[in-house]
């Protein structure tokens, strides 16, 4: 299509800098598994390069994971005031209100540093690495090197294929015949993958965040989003090189583990005093007031155990 085929264009000028970027480390890291004593044709190194260069870009992200846990502790510790501002304009429909209330959230958001896009970031940022990585290995289909990745490096890696099907191949190509049935098994099995880990850790999202107001249509739309986008990102894949749905996979199922660990800092110990202050616990016993005589025990005897 012209129009795909024009802004596919623009898009690959304007990350043309990350797309060097992306090739020297996938080549670095395909030089470093080849010095490990892996075939430098074999889909098993070009294959683990990918998975090296998800490692690589996740610990870069490691600063704005963590202003993200900071923001979502944020957003748990005013989730009860927002509830109460919500609350107080309830069926309030006039500008004046509208102002008032929006004006109240902003003011406490700022007060407390929480931040509903906090979550985001990651998400934002690693989108133009994606984007680069699909126009490198497309380009590696054409023959097309890019910075590092010579004319040799390309063709070893058109040539590479992982358990059979071509890295530079996608499910749409094997579905038409070229591939053969690794082809078509490989993708769709990491498109499953990528989908059922999307899917899982936007409902453990859901849990870590503060409950949402059922009545809000923002937070309705949210809960479709849930479901949609792990779809959107299925469909869109079975289009996309076997290394870059191998990518997507691997970054999935980081950030499903990465999930786990951000759930356990906001719900694990602590969570409560982010949540509403230190929690109170009654004492187990309570000892006898001043002027009292301490009360038997109810059910105690005075006999013995019985033998």
């Amino acid at each position: 299509m012209p129009v795909v085929d024009a802004l596919t264009r623009t898009l690959s000028t304007l990350v043309h800098p990350l797309e060097l970027l992306v090739a020297w480390t996938l080549v670095h890291l395909h030089s470093a598994l080849t010095a490990l004593g892996l075939d430098p044709a074999g889909g098993a190194a070009w294959g683990l390069a990918i998975v090296g260069l998800v490692v690589v870009v996740k610990v870069l992200l490691v600063p704005l994971v963590v202003v993200q846990v900071r923001g979502m502790r944020a957003m748990r510790a005013a989730s009860p005031e927002i509830r109460r501002i919500q609350e107080r304009y309830r069926g309030k429909t006039d500008p004046a209100s509208r102002d008032a209330a929006r004006r109240e959230q902003q003011e406490l958001m700022s007060r407390t540093g929480a931040n509903p896009l906090a979550g985001c970031l990651p998400v934002l940022v690693q989108a133009p690495v994606l984007f680069a990585l699909y126009s490198v290995l497309s380009g590696i289909g054409r023959q097309v090197p890019v910075g590092a990745l010579t004319g040799d490096l390309v063709r070893e890696a058109d040539a590479a294929a992982l358990l059979g099907a071509p890295l530079s191949g996608s499910l749409t190509a094997a579905l038409g015949g070229a591939g053969g049935l690794a082809g078509v098994l490989v993708p769709a099995v990491l498109i499953v993958v990528m989908y059922a880990a999307q899917v899982l850790t936007q409902r453990l999202s859901a849990r870590s965040n503060p409950p949402a107001d059922p009545t809000n249509p923002m937070a309705r739309q949210q809960g479709v989003l849930m479901l949609v986008l792990p779809a959107v990102s299925a469909v869109v894949s079975v289009g996309f090189p076997v290394g870059v749905v191998l990518y997507w996979a691997t970054s999935s199922l980081w950030g499903l583990g990465q999930q786990l660990v951000v759930g356990r800092l906001l719900t694990g110990t602590g969570a409560g005093e982010d949540v509403g202050g230190p929690a109170t616990s009654a004492p187990a016993t309570a000892g006898p007031r001043g002027g009292q005589r301490p009360q038997p025990r109810r059910g105690g005897t005075r006999r013995g155990r019985r033998g």
